[in-house]
């Protein structure tokens, strides 16, 4: 019995023995596969789980556009063209947010049902004053209607100052490649195509409508109606005109951004004498308590804790 047990501990000596000169030789390998294989590992492992949420995603939106795709179904057949029209503008005086009126008028509805809805559901069956919760619902309806039109206007606003703020730089890279004899269509489609933003993307446009058969002042004019800014419908006007008479645009374009940056200053000094009256509001109600409270407090606690002998 003890001579089985002394070779089985022998073995079992012998066995760790070997293991550990193995391990001790193959070290560097034997790390490396590891490491090899946790990455192998853990990059199948996040594959599997990118699928995974790609396949979620995937299947989310595509029962989300067939959604979206009835709900504008129903919509196209009860929105007016008069309607259409008007949201058609402001869209396009923002930049096309939406892809059609009729994506737009089907978020406001949607809007609508995710503020007011959960009032009526939740909360008037709860509620002692029905009435009041009545016009808490109609009130949230109608600031989801009117949220989209007021985030039009934003954006409009916004890509406005943006093409006026890029109009200099643009058009005076365009006269320079107009005096190295580059023609006019093809200096806007170098500068449009190497700078981005609204305005590039406006005569990007307009360069395709002339593509598909308009003429330079068919074009012109659909991007003057375009971009709701009048010193750029001015510049837009005068190369209409410099076009028609066949006058140099290397100088009426720089006579033009000339114009542009001191209207831009202009609007910088009218923003600055502005401002005084804007401080105004903050000064009076905001700051002047505090320092009166600041300077006159410990006179006013001496005056009443010590009268006016103390």
């Amino acid at each position: 019995m003890q001579d089985v047990i002394f070779i089985f501990l022998t073995g079992a000596f012998l066995t760790f023995l070997l293991a550990g000169i193995l391990s001790t030789i193959f070290k560097k390998e034997i790390a490396f596969n590891k490491r090899v294989g946790m990455y192998f590992d853990e990059s199948l492992k996040k594959e599997k789980v990118d699928s995974i949420v790609k396949n979620k995603e995937g299947r989310m939106k595509k029962e989300f556009q067939n959604y979206w795709d009835k709900g504008t179904k129903l919509l196209n057949k009860k929105v007016s063209k008069s309607e259409r029209k008007k949201i058609e503008l402001l869209l396009r005086d923002a930049g096309y947010p939406f892809k059609t009126a009729i994506d737009f008028r089907l978020f406001q509805l949607v809007l609508v049902a995710i503020l007011s809805l959960p009032f009526v559901l939740f909360i008037l069956p709860v509620a002692d004053n029905k009435a009041a919760i009545w016009m808490f619902a109609i009130a949230m309806a109608l600031l989801g209607f009117r949220l989209p039109v007021f985030f039009l206007g934003k954006k409009k606003t916004a890509r406005i100052k943006e093409i006026t703020k890029s109009m200099p730089d643009f058009f005076d890279t365009v006269n320079l490649l107009l005096e190295a004899g580059m023609g006019l269509d093809q200096a806007i489609a170098e500068v449009s195509q190497k700078n981005k933003g609204p305005l590039a993307e406006e005569f990007l446009h307009t360069l395709e409508d002339m593509k598909l058969g308009k003429s330079r002042r068919e074009a012109f004019y659909e991007l003057r109606k375009r971009v709701p800014s009048d010193s750029f419908q001015n510049i837009i006007t005068s190369l209409i005109q410099a076009d028609q008479l066949g006058i140099g645009m290397a100088k009426v374009l720089g006579n033009l951004t000339v114009r542009v940056r001191e209207q831009r200053r202009e609007a910088a000094r009218e923003q600055a004498m502005k401002a005084p009256v804007k401080m105004l509001f903050p000064m009076v109600f905001f700051i002047f308590p505090s320092l009166f409270i600041v300077i006159l407090g410990p006179l006013v606690i001496t005056l009443v804790t010590k009268g006016f002998g103390g």
